[in-house]
């Protein structure tokens, strides 16, 4: 499941936020906004709009979203993304 190349432009134009720079590892290793909303608790809209800057991440999903891009710069692939996500967040894949 890749992104559409309007939200890869979105992420792209997006200025530098918390929520763009998860987007743009999404992106990089095709993480779907599903799983990130799955392992931050927010919804798909939201996760969305953080990445595409239209919203900022709220202090209660913080620790979450810091957490999960923290994953996602260390992993080669969405797999190994899911698999360390699942793991660090106690999520059954």
């Amino acid at each position: 499941m890749s992104y559409s190349v309007k939200t890869v432009k979105a992420v792209k134009a997006s200025p530098k936020t918390l929520g763009s720079q998860l987007g743009r590892w999404a992106v990089h290793l095709d993480f779907s906004v599903i799983r990130i909303a799955q392992i931050t608790g927010a919804s798909r809209q939201t996760v969305y709009n953080w990445i595409t800057g239209k919203n900022t991440v709220l202090s209660p999903y913080r620790p979450a979203v810091e957490q999960l891009l923290s994953i996602l710069m260390k992993s080669v692939d969405n797999e190994q993304a899911w698999r360390d996500a699942c793991q660090e967040f106690n999520i059954k894949a």
